[in-house]
């Protein structure tokens, strides 16, 4: 007698079934998840690299402009600094002083007589012998010598003469072979008589000199001058 059975499969088969099962739907997701993942990362890298792209020559367009107006800048500096240098050359040029090589100086009545009330005078007169036009301005320096050229302590007194009016220090031009003159004035009362007989004569007050004749006995080894003159100054 035969009797009808239900075949089960066992638990542990069934368990393993379900499990598996899982782990495959597990992994099936996983996949998908990491494969978006991929995705993302490179439209993100391709949107940076892009970026990083656009960046790179902003900052080089820019710092390139920036350099065009530095240099720019400096040129626009450097004309400035050239047409400045260029305007004080012509002005120096304009203004040269006469240099003492340049000039001669001398004694000169310009055909004046500047004798009275124990006063005598002369004029001193300097002139230009080089090839350029200058400039001189102010008081020459004098200095009284006696025989031998032995030096004379002497005074030099600035401004009007008993026989002419002072002009000032001002700037004259002397052209090649031009003059410029200033009266020399001396007493002769006998009072303390310092007997000379050279005169050192500097036209621009430098240790350059000339050294003329200048036999005269006078008060004190003082001497009075005026400036120098485009003309003769002598009051009329």
């Amino acid at each position: 007698m035969s009797r009808n059975r239900t075949y089960r499969k066992p638990l542990g088969v069934v368990m393993s079934h379900h499990i598996r099962n899982r782990r495959i739907r597990k992994a099936g997701v996983a996949a998908l998840i990491a494969a978006a993942s991929a995705v993302a990362l490179t439209a993100c890298g391709s949107n940076d690299s892009s970026s990083d792209a656009k960046g790179s020559s902003s900052s080089h367009a820019s710092s390139s402009a920036k350099s065009s107006q530095s240099d720019a800048s400096v040129h626009s500096q450097a004309g400035n600094q050239a047409a400045t240098l260029g305007g004080g050359t012509d002005k120096a040029r304009a203004a040269t002083e006469c240099q003492p090589g340049t000039l001669r100086a001398k004694l000169d009545t310009a055909g004046t007589s500047q004798a009275g009330m124990n006063h005598r005078g002369t004029f001193l007169r300097v002139t230009n012998t080089g090839d350029e036009t200058c400039v001189i301005s102010g008081y020459a320096g004098v200095a009284l010598e006696g025989a031998g050229h032995t030096a004379i302590e002497t005074t030099a007194r600035h401004g009007s003469t008993y026989f002419a009016t002072d002009p000032g220090s001002h700037p004259i031009t002397l052209a090649p072979g031009k003059s410029a003159w200033a009266d020399l004035v001396w007493t002769t009362t006998g009072a303390s008589t310092a007997h000379a007989k050279y005169l050192q004569i500097s036209p621009t007050g430098s240790n350059s000199h000339s050294t003329v004749p200048f036999a005269q006995d006078l008060d004190n080894g003082t001497l009075s001058l005026t400036a120098w003159s485009s003309k003769p100054p002598i009051n009329g």
